[in-house]
């Protein structure tokens, strides 16, 4: 292919991260929002939608366990880490297709389980995408990087979210899933033209009679490099851990009770849907300023802030929906407005936190490590959403977001101690993707 890679040049890499990342934000979107609307109206009460947010992230939660495969077989007759990207993007769109032939009414379990197959694809893509991203982006581009990432997950939260809205709207829930499908397809056209995996360029493809004894003998030093990523790199990493599992800031107002009670105070398809497409993105435009602030005045110092700040709309609503009125304290443009000071926040510390993960993270086992990191924050996504559902309908929605916006201090106290990992002098092994970038 004589198409130039756009992973070539700085402009290059972060449009190209922030694009390949739409796909990632498409599917999530359209389930915590499109779904979750549609079912709210459909009476389901606001544990079973949580529930059902909270099993849509499960496949993210442990995309860990089989993140070693996109290290260790590299594929590199076929495109590298490329071929795994468009192989798990062309496997969305057919069982996206898949899922907009089952009967929602007389199937629901058929179809929980279709789009949770659907995301096994979707976090193996991206697995295989930060994967890429850890070994091409330079050191100091990670935290711009992860800002353009996390800005294209908004976007494609936002058109699978409100823009699924609005087709729904128009043409029904059924065809939704083709316009989400056509959305999928236009990166994956992307990735195919404009792409190319960096580790290619120095590496001698190998006869296939030589692969397997490759992989046999790459297991044992990917094995040495996985104890050195966690155990042998400053104290950093194992923090790391801890820190993943917990909440980011404040939540509620990201996760599926946001879009219930969003239903509950009176908001239209319509009102829903704009939210949702300006919310994404002023969170996009969050996470491209907050990497940006965060690469100049520092990482940690400013994610414990955007941390922080994610609790004041939090406390906002909280207070609105207290004193015994309920769904009727708050109005709809005072909600829009705490939403999208929400969004602003919540974006801010994305790529920042996502940066610091980068930092933690041995470029040898970057698919395994890395995807431990993010897997661990889809864990905590997806307990989130189930707690905080039972919570609304047992306790209400004020005194869920006080103890959401309390809950929120525990992270920040880990902060300080997130240092980046120390190298400990041992080469790469077989499976090593590519030495750490310079």
């Amino acid at each position: 292919m004589t198409s130039r890679n756009m992973l070539d040049t700085k402009r290059g890499r972060l449009t190209t991260f922030g694009i390949l990342y739409i796909c990632e934000g498409v599917p999530l979107g359209f389930a915590a929002v499109a779904m979750a609307a549609y079912m709210r109206r459909q009476g389901v009460d606001v544990a079973q939608v949580g529930a059902f947010v909270g099993a849509f992230y499960l496949p993210w939660a442990f995309k860990w366990s089989w993140a070693p495969l996109v290290d260790l077989i590299g594929l590199k007759r076929f495109g590298g880490r490329k071929a795994w990207i468009v192989i798990c993007q062309s496997l969305m769109i057919v069982t996206l297709y898949v899922v907009s032939q089952v009967d929602y009414s007389q199937h629901f379990d058929l179809l929980i389980a279709m789009v949770i197959v659907h995301n096994v694809f979707a976090a193996t893509c991206d697995v295989a995408i930060d994967s890429l991203a850890v070994n091409a982006l330079r050191p100091e581009e990670r935290g711009q990087g992860n800002g353009f990432m996390f800005a294209g997950a908004y976007i494609g939260q936002g058109l699978g979210g409100g823009g699924a809205i609005f087709v729904s709207g128009m043409y029904g829930f059924d065809v939704s899933f083709l316009y989400v499908s056509l959305l999928l397809g236009l990166v994956l056209a992307f990735v195919v033209f404009f792409v190319r995996d960096p580790a290619l360029a120095s590496v001698v493809t190998e006869k296939s009679s030589e692969v397997w004894n490759k992989f046999k003998a790459s297991v044992a030093g990917f094995a040495r490099e996985l104890q050195v990523g966690f155990f042998k790199s400053g104290k950093g990493p194992l923090i790391g851990v801890a820190f993943a599992l917990m909440p980011f800031g404040a939540m509620a107002l990201a996760n599926a009770v946001s879009t219930t009670l969003q239903v509950d105070i009176g908001m239209t398809n319509d009102q829903i849907a704009q939210l949702n497409i300006y919310s994404t993105a002023i969170s996009g435009l969050g996470c491209i300023v907050g990497g940006w602030l965060a690469d100049k005045l520092g990482k940690r110092k400013m994610l414990a802030l955007y941390y922080a700040l994610t609790t004041v709309p939090t406390l906002y609503v909280a207070v609105k929906l207290g004193g015994g009125t309920g769904t009727a304290g708050i109005t709809i443009p005072e909600f829009f407005a705490a939403a999208m000071a929400f969004y602003l926040f919540m974006g801010m510390h994305y790529g920042t936190s996502a940066a610091i993960f980068m930092g933690l993270t041995n470029p040898a086992i970057a698919a395994t490590q890395f995807t431990g990191f993010m897997a661990l924050r889809n864990l905590a996504i997806s307990y989130t959403n189930a707690w905080e559902g039972a919570a609304v309908d047992t306790w209400g929605y004020s005194t869920l977001l006080y103890a959401d916006a309390l809950i929120a201090v525990v992270p920040i106290l880990l902060i300080p101690f997130l240092a980046e990992r120390k190298p400990a002098g041992t080469p790469p092994s077989m499976g090593a993707p590519l030495p750490e970038a310079s």
